[in-house]
């Protein structure tokens, strides 16, 4: 794969869209000191080339599934900075500008999943869960304007094994040109979507980008909160958003009724 792969899937236009051109692709990005190692698979193939972070903001033509397998990175999203770590990901649609910074071990994998994909695996599911009511409420034309997405936070600090089983079972179907493999991969993307709404292993968000700089605020302290399990001092707090510990407290209590000591 060159080293200009990037630019060969981004348009030309004034925002930058990566169109990957197919149903179905799996990206992975592992941050090697001063350099990430890519691996790309897709439509029976799988390629690797190192290369400098890309960083542009960019659309997708796709929706986005993004899962941290190991470290931590920094999310820019629409402009404003959420942090992941192991287990956590989110779900953006192809509206959304973004683009991510991966602190340096840190493994990531990204899953394109196009809308006519999509309309086909929604199509065969009766599911109501929050994953899939997102995905049908986007695919809708007079949605495509709203600026939100779904934030994925792990709840145990655990390893969880059948989803690992999942994804990597999508990879090497992927990676295959055998008979029978498209099939096998709408069963999986299915099975992956659907593991993600378990309440016993995730927590789901949907979080709104057109919302006041309070509810940002208030809605970054809980996901900080949240993701270390409620092992969060006020300091730690104030420290990590950069915010004076007493301010965001009055603003968690305005909105949720605690306190940072309270909520945590």
């Amino acid at each position: 794969m060159p080293h200009n792969y990037f630019e060969q899937i981004t348009s030309n236009n004034k925002r930058a869209i990566i169109a990957t051109q197919m149903p179905l692709a799996l990206f992975y990005k592992q941050r090697l000191n001063n350099k990430v190692l890519y691996t790309m698979v897709q439509s029976g193939q799988v390629k690797s080339f190192e290369a400098a972070d890309y960083s542009q903001p960019h659309q997708d033509e796709d929706f986005e599934l993004m899962y941290v397998l190991k470290g931590q990175l920094t999310n820019f999203i629409e402009g404003q900075e959420f942090y992941f770590k192991a287990g956590d990901g989110c779900l953006l649609p192809p509206q959304i500008t973004h683009t991510e910074s991966l602190d340096i071990g840190c493994t990531v994998i990204f899953i394109n999943l196009s809308q006519p994909l999509l309309r086909t695996l929604l199509d065969a599911t009766t599911s109501t869960g929050t994953i899939f009511s997102f995905l049908n409420q986007n695919l809708r034309s007079n949605n495509q304007w709203k600026r939100n997405y779904l934030e994925i936070t792990r709840t145990i600090p655990v390893p969880y094994e059948t989803f690992q089983i999942i994804m990597d079972s999508l990879q090497q179907e992927v990676a295959t040109k055998k008979i029978g493999a498209t099939y096998f991969q709408h069963g999986l993307v299915l099975r992956l979507l659907s593991a993600l709404e378990d309440t016993a292993r995730f927590n789901i968000k949907n979080v709104d980008l057109d919302a006041s700089k309070e509810d940002y605020l208030v809605h970054r302290v809980i996901h900080f909160i949240d993701e270390r399990l409620g092992q969060a001092s006020r300091t730690d707090i104030q420290q990590h958003l950069h915010y004076n510990a007493e301010y965001l407290n009055r603003l968690l209590k305005k909105q949720t009724g605690q306190t940072l000591t309270e909520y945590a």
